[in-house]
């Protein structure tokens, strides 16, 4: 029965970070179509997702170690041990199944979101070249050439102590 529960969560967990994935296809055409509103939301989605992805998380690693205990097991510290305990293979196959769909779509959401990190830094590089160009630099400011600095006494003090 707690093996049952625990794989509940972990269908859980497999679910919301395929909707993570949704939301971060989402960001990614906000950030394209430079929808600041619409991305503002996605981000507050997003992060109701990853406080909940965190409870389940903790949720399933509590329901392990009390299905490990009560089965007299070691407590299992990854997924590989997890299966290697289980010896139901109806259950385990079906384990299986949910963890490397959840494997797959975490691995899908880590590209994406380098995806969305890339048009970011793109939009930044971007704001910083328009910014540049909009904005004199000083040198431009400054009026003479670069000889008038160099005519100036490079040893003389600002106070001149034998006066």
């Amino acid at each position: 029965m707690a093996l049952q529960a625990l794989l509940e969560t972990i269908e859980k967990l497999h679910t919301l970070h395929r909707s993570l994935l949704e939301i971060s296809r989402l960001k990614t055409d906000h950030l394209k179509a430079n929808d600041m509103e619409s991305l503002q939301k996605q981000l507050l989605a997003e992060k109701k997702h990853v406080q909940a992805v965190a409870q389940i998380e903790k949720l399933r690693i509590a329901q392990t170690e009390s299905w490990a205990v009560v089965s007299g097991l070691p407590v299992p510290a990854t997924v590989s041990e997890l299966l290697e305990l289980i010896t139901d293979q109806k259950v385990a196959l079906q384990f299986e199944q949910e963890l490397i769909g959840l494997t797959e779509t975490v691995t899908e959401l880590k590209k994406q979101e380098a995806l969305n990190q890339q048009l970011l830094e793109q939009s930044m590089q971007f704001l910083q070249v328009s910014l540049d160009m909009l904005a004199p630099s000083i040198q431009s400011l400054n009026y003479g050439t670069s000889n008038q600095d160099q005519q100036r006494p490079q040893n003389r003090a600002l106070f001149d102590s034998k006066a």
